[in-house]
């Protein structure tokens, strides 16, 4: 069994609590960066244009929504039990 030090003094117990205090907000702060750099990130995508390549390969309009193509019949198929 790991045997765990507790702090016998008052001073090594508030020792202890920052240390932890201190570890929170170094995980609560790389969250926080990762996140801004996420978005910063997919802004940055979402200003920049399609290619003329992909562009004309799109025939679908938003208008026509939901079209069963031979890709997704093959998804059914597949989840079929």
């Amino acid at each position: 069994m790991k045997s765990t030090s507790v702090p016998t003094s008052s001073a090594g117990a508030s020792e202890s609590q920052g240390l932890l205090t201190g570890r929170r907000r170094l995980v609560v702060g790389a969250s926080v960066a990762a996140g801004a750099a996420l978005a910063a990130a997919a802004l940055q995508r979402k200003g920049e244009a399609a290619s003329p390549a992909v562009a004309s390969d799109t025939r679908a309009t938003p208008d026509q929504g939901y079209r069963l193509t031979d890709h997704v019949r093959r998804y059914y198929e597949t989840t079929r039990s």
